[in-house]
C-alpha cells in the first residue's frame, strides 16, 4: 500500500507547517522598519528551503532503510483516462470515483494515471493536471496508491507536471524518458530524470522503461546505479520491458522495480518481483489474483496454466502488436467488461488516439 497516506501525511506537514508559519510569526512580530520586509521575505525563503531539504532527507533516509519499497508491494492498474463520446474526446472525470471503488474492491494496491495506456501523452498541460487532481481525491477516498506518469511532453511542460504532483502530493511520480532528444547514453537519461526530479523531491521518483515504445534501450542496471547516487528521491523502476533477466538484474534491497508486462507476470513471480502494475488488471482482476495464489502456493503448473489462459485472452481481443492500436483494443475490452456489471458499472469513453 502507499507510504504516503493524506491523514498521516497531512498531519506530519500541518505540525510542521505550525512551527514554520510561527516561526514566521514571530519575525512578523518585529517592529516594522524600512528594512525588515526584505529582511521576512528572506526569512520566508530560508524557512522554506529549509523544510523542502528536511522532506528531501526524509526520503533519502526512508529509501536506505526499504521503507518505501516494503510499501510498493502488490498489484497496481495503469488506469485507462475517461473520455466523452464528442468530436475533441474531452476528459470525463464523471466515472473516476466508480472506477477507483471498483478496483479497490478487487483488492488493487494502486494506480498509476496519465501513463501510456492511460493516454498521457494524448492530453493537454492542463487535462493531465485535472485529470490527476480528480484521481488524488478518488484514492484518498477508497485507500489506494496513486502514481502519475509525467513525460511524453515537451521538457517545460514536463516539469510543470512535476512540480504539480509535488503539490498535490501523489505517492509516487513516474517519467518516461526524453523522447524527441532521446539520451545516448546512460549519463544523459540520468541528466534528464534528475532534472525532472528536482521539479518533485519529496515525492518517491520511478523512470518509466519502455524501449519498444520509446526507443531508448539503455542498461538499466547502470541508470539505477547511478540514478541513486545523484538522484535524492530515485526509488526505482516502472518496468516495461520484454528483457526480465535486465529486470531482475535491477532488484535490490530499497530498490522498487514494478513489472509492466502481463505476459511475464507468472515468470516475473519466480524472478523475484513482489509489485506489478498490468494493464489487464482494469479487465480481468480475477485471472491475475489466481497466477498470484497459485504461485504463493507453490502450484507453479498452475501459475502457468493461468498465465497462458490471460495471454490468449489478450491475444483474442487486440489485433495488432503496435502499441497505439493495442491501447484501443485493450480500452474496447475494458469498457465491453464494465459495462457487462449489474453493480457498478461505468464507461471509460472512447480511445483519444483516433489514428
Amino acid at each position: 500500500m502507499a507510504w504516503f497516506r493524506r491523514d498521516a501525511g497531512s498531519r506530519d506537514n500541518k505540525s510542521v507547517q505550525k512551527s514554520t508559519e510561527s516561526r514566521v510569526t514571530e519575525s512578523q512580530e518585529q517592529p516594522a522598519a524600512s528594512g525588515n520586509l526584505c529582511q521576512r521575505q528572506e526569512s520566508k525563503e530560508q524557512l522554506s528551503n529549509q523544510l523542502e531539504t528536511e522532506q528531501a532527507s526524509q526520503t533519502q533516509l526512508t529509501r536506505e532503510t526499504g521503507t518505501f519499497s516494503s510499501r510498493f508491494q502488490g498489484l497496481m492498474a495503469p488506469v485507462f483516462s475517461c473520455f466523452k463520446d464528442d468530436d475533441r474526446r474531452s476528459l470525463d472525470v464523471r466515472p473516476i470515483n466508480r472506477y477507483a471503488e471498483w478496483l479497490q474492491s478487487q483488492m488493487i494496491s494502486g494506480v498509476l494515471i496519465n501513463g501510456v495506456v492511460g493516454e498521457g501523452p494524448m492530453m493537454r498541460v492542463r487535462e493531465r493536471k485535472a485529470n490527476c487532481e480528480y484521481w488524488q481525491r478518488a484514492a484518498v477516498r477508497h485507500n489506494l496508491m496513486i502514481m502519475v506518469q509525467v513525460g511524453g511532453a515537451p521538457l517545460p511542460d514536463v516539469l510543470s507536471l512535476a512540480a504539480h504532483a509535488e503539490e498535490v502530493r501523489v505517492s509516487g511520480v513516474v517519467t518516461l524518458p526524453e523522447l524527441f532528444y532521446r539520451p545516448r547514453n546512460v549519463d544523459q537519461l540520468v541528466g534528464y530524470c534528475q532534472h525532472v526530479a528536482t521539479r518533485c523531491r519529496t515525492r518517491p521518483f520511478f523512470y518509466y522503461h519502455m524501449p519498444s515504445m520509446t526507443g531508448v534501450d539503455l542498461d538499466m542496471v547502470e541508470f539505477c546505479a547511478k540514478a541513486e547516487r545523484s538522484i535524492s528521491n530515485f526509488m526505482g523502476l516502472y518496468y516495461a520491458s520484454a528483457d526480465l533477466e535486465m529486470g531482475q538484474r535491477c532488484l535490490r534491497f530499497g530498490r522498487v522495480v514494478m513489472l509492466a508486462s502481463t505476459a511475464l507476470l507468472a515468470s516475473g513471480l519466480m524472478s523475484g518481483f513482489n509489485c506489478s502494475s498490468l494493464v489487464v488488471v482494469n479487465i480481468r482482476p480475477d485471472l491475475v489474483h489466481k497466477i498470484c495464489e497459485a504461485f504463493d502456493d507453490n502450484e507453479l503448473q498452475l501459475a502457468r496454466d493461468y498465465q497462458r489462459e490471460l495471454n490468449q485472452l489478450i491475444e483474442i481481443h487486440t489485433h495488432d502488436s503496435h502499441m497505439e492500436n493495442w491501447v484501443v483494443s485493450m480500452k474496447n475490452w475494458f469498457n465491453k467488461e464494465s459495462t457487462s456489471r449489474q453493480i457498478g458499472s461505468f464507461n471509460a469513453g472512447p480511445a483519444r488516439i483516433v489514428f
